[in-house]
């Protein structure tokens, strides 16, 4: 179970890490189009639009399972082992409550994203708010692995 769970998130980083590589491509291709060649490529601001948006949303979901995305940790010191473990169920209860909404909300929009087109590239918008339902569901698998390794 473990190593399908590594396997998963791995998967996750890998697609981050490209999108990265080519969002850091399409910038340097509008720059250079803009300031040097005085015309950019119309497909060049989308195609970064469309890399930071999945960057942006799925990357999310590696903090999810690794427990490291930002909170506020100055009353810890404060409160018992009890009310330690209330805290970190109810932020777990919260971030099912976003992935079940970025699943449910992130599907209807995608679905209805498929009639519209991105300007520059000609593919529907759905390729770019597919990433919602997607990230939900990596949020549920992050949580399990991080409340089962846990025990």
């Amino acid at each position: 179970m473990q190593r399908a769970m590594d396997i998963f998130f791995r998967g996750i980083m890998i697609l981050c890490k490209i999108t990265l590589v080519i969002q850091v491509f399409a910038c340097a291709v509008v720059f250079v189009g803009r300031y040097v060649l005085g015309d950019t490529p119309a497909w060049a601001d989308p195609v970064a639009m469309l890399c930071m948006v999945w960057l942006c949303i799925l990357s999310s979901a590696l903090a999810v399972r690794t427990d490291s995305h930002l909170r506020i940790t100055i009353i810890d010191p404060f409160l018992s082992r009890r009310r330690l473990l209330c805290l970190e169920v109810l932020a777990s209860i919260v971030v099912l409550a976003v992935a079940v909404f970025l699943i449910v909300s992130g599907g209807q929009l995608t679905e209805l994203a498929t009639r519209n087109r991105i300007t520059g590239l000609g593919i529907a918008t759905a390729w770019m708010t597919a990433v919602l339902p997607i990230t939900g569901v990596a949020y549920i698998i992050g949580l399990f692995d991080l409340w089962r390794s846990k025990k």
